[in-house]
């Protein structure tokens, strides 16, 4: 009797076990990135969020001379935090606190931040919400960029066979900057499901016959699992290109991103490495363009973060990003720079090793006079014979 209650309670420990096993949230088509959408949920309480960045620029097509500025860049962090207290940005440089700056209000960044709250930004946007948004709007309702919506607009909604799920939206509508004519807007946006949906959309934006942009957009899911609930990789192939005139003149511009989240788990820690390469090329046919080194534009960026999570909760996340970014303006390196930052949301703010000031023209030559000392004599001769 003691052998069978034994054999029993190993059954329902097994079973408790597998359940734990198949709860975990792990990344796939639906969930691109379970820690990532963690931390936007986190985000909601406004936790404190600690970030430290070190920076390097390789080159910058408007410094003849660059060594002063890597010299003084080599060994310095910045770092940022922000919390009910407000925002602060501390400069270190070899373990010692250059200043503590109190960082302005920004009337534009809070109403995006507001905006992003929660939002889980890699994440699928669902095609409902999508809809209810676009339905929700109203003539003289502001999009962003100086546009408004100056019609509001009409959706024809296409359901799933099953009549569970929206497929498709076919939209109409106008909008138009103030004091300028109006763009039609017309087109339509699918999203599938299965094993690798592709959602695509196509729109046009017409104002005349010299003025007119078309938009295509394509994202192409994937999930390939290594081992089951322990290892594997989702992706997120995206293209989006624009083409048309303004004002008479030819534009286009291809933008694509790469996503890919390789991932281990054990059912209750699961590791994250998210890739992120981004490519966008832009001509711009309009006269007077190339003086200005913008008719031919070219910008690639990567990105790649590391995070891990609990299935059983986290008070505070931790995450790093190694970015790397290159412009290219007519065929000329424009911009080239990297950066490591390590980020940390939740937990205790921590204390500031000083009094943060206002940030002003004599904080930052204060700020000079305390970087110049530590700085090698090569550096010191640069600067005196001057930039």
């Amino acid at each position: 009797m003691m052998k069978r209650t034994g054999l029993v309670f190993l059954l329902l420990a097994c079973l408790l076990c597998s359940g734990a096993a198949r709860a975990q949230t792990l990344p796939s088509n639906e969930v691109f990135s379970p820690g990532l959408v963690r931390l936007a949920q986190m985000e909601t309480a406004q936790p404190n969020v600690w970030a430290q960045a070190s920076v390097e620029i390789d080159k910058a097509m408007y410094a003849r001379d660059l060594s002063v500025l890597a010299a003084m860049l080599k060994g310095t962090t910045l770092t940022v935090q922000s919390g009910g207290a407000g925002k602060t940005l501390s400069v270190e440089r070899g373990g010692e606190t250059l200043g503590v700056y109190a960082v302005p209000e920004n009337g534009t960044l809070d109403a995006l931040e507001s905006r992003l709250l929660g939002t889980a930004v890699l994440e699928r946007a669902p095609l409902a919400w999508i809809a209810d948004w676009l339905e929700g709007l109203q003539a003289g309702d502001a999009l962003g960029f100086g546009f408004a919506v100056s019609e509001p607009f009409t959706l024809v909604r296409t359901m799933s066979d099953d009549g569970t799920r929206l497929t498709k939206i076919n939209i109409s509508g106008a909008i138009a900057r103030e004091g300028g004519a109006a763009y039609r807007v017309e087109g339509f946006l699918r999203q599938p499901a299965g094993r690798s949906p592709k959602d695509t959309f196509e729109l046009t934006f017409t104002q005349d016959e010299d003025n007119f942009v078309e938009l295509a957009y394509s994202a192409l899911r994937e999930n390939e699992i290594t081992h089951k609930n322990k290892e594997g990789t989702a992706s997120v192939r995206t293209a989006l290109k624009a083409a048309g005139k303004l004002a008479g003149s030819g534009i286009s511009s291809r933008l694509t991103v790469t996503m890919k989240n390789h991932w281990t788990a054990d059912g209750d820690t699961l590791s994250e490495r998210v890739t992120i390469t981004a490519s966008l090329t832009h001509e711009d046919k309009t006269p007077g363009r190339r003086m200005q080194r913008l008719n031919s534009v070219a910008a690639e960026t990567k990105n790649t973060i590391r995070l891990t999570t609990h299935e059983s909760g986290d008070e505070v996340l931790s995450l790093t990003d190694a970015m790397e970014i290159e412009v290219t303006l007519d065929e000329n390196t424009f911009l080239a720079a990297g950066a490591d930052v390590t980020v940390r949301v939740g937990g205790e703010a921590q204390p500031l090793a000083m009094e943060p000031e206002e940030i002003t023209t004599e904080a930052v030559r204060t700020l000079a006079r305390r970087i110049y000392p530590l700085l090698d004599e090569d550096t010191h001769a640069v600067i005196r014979k001057g930039l």
